[in-house]
């Protein structure tokens, strides 16, 4: 299991004045308040992290919640996936709201030509309030023109950013977003947002073609689970099976080059 680490909380991060001093008047700025009352919320915010990384450590699944997936730099910090993300904001309470969606559904139910999508996510309390937000961008090309899943990858990235914003983990976790943005997946042009599922099928590799690179990954000796994990999050595919020849040809390159990176 990936060994997640945790840097301490930096100590010039000012906590909001509410979280330092809930039953206490409240001062323009949380500097303004009583040293006692200061330095108490401090250590009591410090505390409930700590717990929250303890947690985190015990019940986030490596492969399942976070990864460490192969990038052209290398293995880089573990990734949150959103797995990951569900658990965190149900240990916290807080819910997933995405205010701009209803935008894109009014643009595809009038005709509205979209090619480019930006997701934003808000987590709020039990109280309604919004704790922490995030934004999520994708292109239809990088999905090859379908719109439900740019949308889906686009709703994914924003609700990770704002979970990674709320518990301040960004030194723990990323989200690998150079890598997903180095590598558009562009459409052929004749695709659209209402292209057939049975021409996007006819697009896929052949077994022939999966049983060679499932071969290859085991003669590089490669990480069969982190690979499947990189084409996820890069293109949505959530199976070998699912990649388009153009995807084959890339990840087929890529291969080689992420074995000589393990074996340096």
């Amino acid at each position: 299991m990936t060994e997640i680490e945790v840097a301490p909380l930096p100590a010039d991060r000012p906590a909001p004045v509410a979280a330092l001093a809930p039953n206490h008047p409240q001062p323009a700025s949380p500097l303004d308040l009583p040293a006692e009352i200061f330095r108490a919320g401090l250590e009591r915010r410090k505390a409930n992290r700590s717990a929250l990384l303890e947690w985190i450590r015990a019940s986030l699944v490596e492969g399942v919640d976070y990864g460490v997936v192969p990038t052209r730099r290398g293995p880089s910090k573990p990734s949150l996936w959103k797995p990951g993300a569900e658990k965190i904001c149900g240990m916290l309470g807080v819910t997933v709201h995405f205010p701009t969606l209803h935008d894109y559904e009014q643009a595809a139910l009038h005709g509205v030509e979209i090619r480019n999508i930006i997701i934003r996510c808000e987590l709020k309390d039990a109280a309604g309030r919004v704790v922490a937000d995030g934004v999520g961008a994708r292109t239809l090309a990088q999905d090859g023109g379908d719109l439900n899943k740019a949308l889906k990858m686009a709703e994914k990235s924003a609700h990770i950013d704002a979970t990674l914003r709320m518990a301040g983990l960004s030194e723990v976790f990323t989200q690998d977003l150079e890598d997903m943005r180095a590598d558009p997946e562009p459409g052929p042009a004749s695709m659209s947002t209402t292209t057939k599922p049975a021409q996007r099928d006819a697009r896929r590799i052949s077994a022939a073609q999966k049983r060679r690179l499932e071969a290859r990954i085991g003669e590089l000796g490669l990480d069969r689970e982190r690979v499947k994990a990189w084409i996820t999050k890069a293109w949505g595919a959530e199976h070998f099976a699912d990649l388009t020849p153009e995807q084959y040809d890339r990840l087929d390159r890529r291969l080689a080059k992420w074995a000589q990176e393990v074996g340096q």
